[in-house]
């Protein structure tokens, strides 16, 4: 809720590209998670809150399209492809989490730049939730783990650039 107050407050202006890849290939994780019965308690708000994000990211977003939005798109389309060719629930889960973390680029490159146009509270609060999923893994496979990894993979990176980076330039 903190993230999409600020979009429609216009504090916090996200990148679409970002979204649209974690909206779709958090949904297909969701989808092969599910395959292996692996727990998906995180993974199935995140799937909601992202579809929402993406659409506002559309709306109230900056729509560019430059190399590091295109890596993203090609890194995604990559992981989606080659789950579709194999159809193997673990490849798809490995191959979503890589392209997850590929379409995290242009929201890390955003982050970097321009710090304040992420909402530090929402950040903060994703941080924590991944967290608390880590430490609520119920079985140490890649199946139950590798997502909740990459989430908090992502999460840190933008948590420290939102959030800790700028401290250190006050």
């Amino acid at each position: 809720m903190p993230y999409i107050w600020a979009i429609i407050s216009g504090q916090t202006v996200p990148s679409p590209v970002s979204w649209a890849i974690w909206a779709s290939v958090d949904t297909l994780t969701l989808v092969a998670m599910k395959k292996e019965k692996a727990a998906v308690g995180q993974l199935s708000g995140a799937v909601a809150g992202a579809w929402i994000v993406m659409v506002l990211a559309v709306v109230y977003g900056v729509p560019k399209i430059g190399y590091v939005e295109w890596v993203s798109i090609a890194g995604a389309v990559t992981g989606i492809v080659l789950w579709h060719k194999t159809g193997n629930p673990i490849l798809a889960i490995i191959c979503t989490q890589v392209a997850l973390l590929v379409g995290a680029a242009p929201t890390f490159h955003k982050a970097y730049l321009n710090p304040f146009e992420e909402d530090p509270l929402a950040w903060t609060i994703w941080e924590i939730s991944c967290i608390c999923a880590i430490k609520a893994i119920p079985k140490w496979n890649l199946a139950n783990a590798l997502q909740p990894l990459t989430f908090l993979t992502i999460d840190t990176t933008v948590y420290v650039l939102v959030v800790i980076r700028p401290l250190w330039f006050v």
